[in-house]
């Protein structure tokens, strides 16, 4: 039998039992790849990290799983290993994913990641996703439209009137991940609230979601509701797990330019699993 050790960590909040959990194996190499998803789906957290030697030009190698399956870039998974891998101090690692080498920086605990740029097309008509969130078609906001993000993985982002809309929110025969958001916030240093929903993750819901927004942000720069410099979004909150995720945007609404989140981390505990 052989052990192999994990951290866990709770990202994008600055305080235990917040944010969004995560495993990370800073030693991959002696899990078999055979076993990876097996293991993720025993720790049956949203996301489980196994840190590899790197393949190309990077620091490290990240592999990364949800209970159900693995992803080819996430957002708090990359952040997490970021904050865990600096070792308390501040570092610039380069971590590749299946998307690619991405940069990410550390500085005084807080944590931030490029992503890749997004892409956007039309999304699921009005009805069709109102129904598939237990939504009325009036709860969501006609100013602005329905559409498919992304920067890795895809998001339909849909906007409704208030955050009643999005606590009410919920997935009846949802296929595809889907966040709710809305322009009303609970903090005034707020941009947006929202939550998120993905059946193909294996969790229920997703207390803090990086990998959607990313591309989040690039849609309120797009449609005219941020500047880009400063978007802070609040996730989590319905489940009890509330959490704070920061978003740059480079460009200007009719040519992005760069994406970038970040959030701060904390070390929670630890384990063990042996195979």
């Amino acid at each position: 039998m052989t052990r192999h050790e994990y951290a866990l960590l709770d990202v994008f909040s600055d305080k235990k039992f917040g944010g969004n959990q995560l495993a990370v194996f800073r030693d991959g190499r002696g899990v078999p790849e055979s076993a990876m998803q097996s293991i993720a789906k025993e720790l049956n957290l949203p996301e489980t990290v196994f840190v590899l030697p790197p393949a190309n030009d990077g620091d490290h190698y990240l592999r990364i799983f949800t209970p159900a399956r693995e992803l080819p870039f996430a957002g708090h998974p990359t952040v997490g290993a970021g904050f865990y891998l600096a070792k308390g101090k501040d570092a610039t690692l380069r971590l590749e994913e299946r998307v690619g080498t991405l940069q990410v920086t550390v500085r005084a605990g807080f944590t931030e990641m490029e992503q890749p740029l997004p892409h956007f097309a039309p999304g699921p008509n009005r009805a069709k996703i109102a129904s598939a969130l237990s939504l009325l078609e009036s709860d969501i906001d006609p100013s602005l439209p329905i559409e498919i993000g992304s920067s890795g993985n895809e998001f339909i982002f849909v906007p409704v009137h208030g955050i009643d809309m999005v606590r009410k929110a919920a997935p009846r025969g949802l296929t595809d991940a889907a966040f709710i958001f809305t322009r009303e916030t609970l903090a005034p240093s707020s941009t947006v609230h929202g939550r998120m929903y993905a059946g193909w993750q294996g969790v229920a819901e997703d207390p803090a979601t990086g990998s959607a927004c990313g591309p989040l942000g690039a849609y309120l720069v797009r449609h005219g509701l941020a500047d880009g410099k400063r978007i802070v979004v609040e996730q989590g909150y319905e489940m009890g797990r509330p959490s704070l995720l920061y978003v740059r945007v480079g460009g200007d609404r009719d040519k992005i330019t760069s994406l970038h989140v970040g959030g701060h981390a904390v070390m929670t505990g630890g384990g063990w699993i042996e195979l």
